[in-house]
């Protein structure tokens, strides 16, 4: 049986991004296939790779380990493991790095969201919307490079997903900042959801109708620290709220909510895919680009970076959208437009025939 490996990390600080977007391409391998996670020991990583596949085999590094150890581990684990293809999916590999990889697996496969130096590698997966702009480069000169949406790296539960129907009026908000809050977007949210009150709704007779009326579904993510904090401001607003651990399909919450306030990141791929308009509030610098590409092509309202943004400014946001029938209809449409959830498959494809 041919092995393929995977290389990846997650935490409370990076988030989940990097581990749900490999888990996405190992459930377009075939049953033929042995999959190994090759992960830094974060339970919450484990737990996640544990319900995608019981019986995954999965090999823990140290949490803390440098660089030069950690590829001696690495090669250690490729040769007695047989592993045929290595799967890298990090920022924290450089060039040189990639290079010793490559001459110990023999087959190396790199996902990135940049271009920051000639690739080693065989393949090179990113399937952002602005990657086909990137300045790629082969260090060999016969790398594959799998650039934009067409390579996106989508859970199967996005590759065949109902018709999006959205409400005349808005009433079902989802807010999802991914598996982890490292900038405690959560409770913010939540607060400048129940601060519309406080200003002008033209589709409701008063403030408490619009309240009764509202649902808020709230997804928290397995590297969440900050759960105490979420359910004190819960228990505060007057707001029917619903929170979602150990979500399995979230396509199906997307599908239901008549809008989103999302991180940026692999979800607002998803938000597209589904046909879900949302507000974007970005956690990191490696979201930004994606966020201004989308933001450019009508799928998603872009508010940033997070970390200075005012409760006040995600709330204006959201009524600007709730009362914009036609601009949500025009973002979903233009969203399903972009993304048809099958990138997972063809680059499986392509990574198969290095074998």
């Amino acid at each position: 049986m041919k092995k393929v490996g995977f290389r990846v990390d997650g935490n409370a600080k990076i988030g989940m991004g990097h581990v749900m977007r490999t888990l996405a391409l190992a459930g377009a391998f075939p049953a033929d296939l042995e999959l190994i996670f090759i992960v830094k020991e974060e339970a919450a990583v484990v737990k996640k790779l544990r319900e995608f596949r019981q019986e995954l085999k999965i090999i823990t590094l140290p949490a803390e380990c440098s660089t030069g150890e950690e590829l001696n581990r690495l090669h250690s684990i490729i040769k007695k493991e047989g592993i045929d293809i290595l799967i890298i999916d990090s920022y924290s590999f450089g060039q040189d790095f990639l290079v010793e990889l490559k001459n110990i697996a023999g087959r190396l496969v790199s996902i990135h969201d940049f271009a920051p130096f000639p690739f080693p590698s065989d393949i090179v997966i990113n399937g952002n919307i602005y990657a086909p702009e990137l300045a790629y480069e082969s260090l060999e000169g016969n790398t594959r490079f799998l650039l934009g949406t067409e390579y996106l790296l989508l859970r199967e539960e996005f590759s065949h997903l109902p018709e999006r129907r959205l409400n005349e009026k808005a009433r079902r908000i989802l807010v999802t900042v991914g598996g982890g809050d490292p900038l405690n977007l959560t409770p913010k949210i939540i607060k400048a959801v129940d601060n519309i009150d406080n200003y002008c709704y033209k589709n409701f007779t008063n403030k408490d109708e619009f309240k009764e009326e509202l649902e808020l579904d709230v997804i928290i993510g397995p590297a969440f620290d900050n759960v105490d904090e979420i359910v004190a401001v819960v228990k505060e607003v007057k707001l029917a709220v619903r929170l979602h651990f150990n979500v399995q399909r979230i396509s199906q919450l997307m599908l239901d909510a008549d809008l989103a306030v999302s991180a940026g990141g692999s979800t607002l791929y998803e938000m597209a895919v589904t046909g879900t308009p949302a507000i974007a509030i970005l956690q990191a610098d490696n979201q930004i680009q994606a966020a201004e590409t989308l933001a450019e092509k009508g799928t998603i309202i872009n508010l940033g970076m997070g970390d200075g943004l005012e409760t006040e400014d995600i709330t204006e946001s959201l009524i600007e959208l709730i009362n914009n029938n036609s601009l949500r209809k025009k973002m979903s449409e233009r969203g399903q437009k972009l993304v048809d959830g099958k990138g997972a498959e063809r680059c499986v494809k392509e990574i198969i025939s290095l074998l």
